[in-house]
């Protein structure tokens, strides 16, 4: 499996560590976990509880996104050790934009999702020069 099928994999679970953070900070807030409705819980969370479940929303939200890019560079003929760095990148994007917002850091989360989807950019612009 390549490094970069590999990315998709964490990316992936980044989306369920966010879910695992996401439901203890649900808990701390509310003293309970709504398993019959949770997304009207979801909707009354405030704070760092919102915000992580907010980050896991977008998690997947963009994880299909990148894994697309990945599969079309590979299919492509992008070499493994050429389509490694920019997913490395977005995985580390995404690290980092977890952090951002559950701190609050707006305009940084801003930026590192901007470096993401560049990476998935790249990868796309990497398929085109190969196909």
């Amino acid at each position: 499996m390549t490094p970069a099928f590999w990315c998709i994999i964490i990316s992936i679970l980044f989306n369920y560590f966010l879910a695992g953070v996401g439901g203890w900070l649900t808990l701390r807030q509310t003293g309970k976990f709504d398993i019959n409705q949770p997304r009207i819980q979801e909707r009354e969370l405030t704070g760092a509880a919102a915000r992580v479940k907010a980050a896991q929303a977008n998690g997947w939200e963009i994880t299909p996104v990148f894994a697309c890019c990945v599969f079309i560079a590979h299919f492509a003929g992008v070499p493994e050790e050429q389509a490694a760095l920019p997913a490395y990148l977005f995985v580390l994007s995404r690290a980092l934009y977890m952090v951002c917002y559950a701190c609050k850091l707006s305009p940084w989360r801003t930026i590192v999702f901007a470096v993401g989807l560049a990476a998935c950019i790249w990868l796309i612009k990497m398929a085109v020069a190969y196909g």
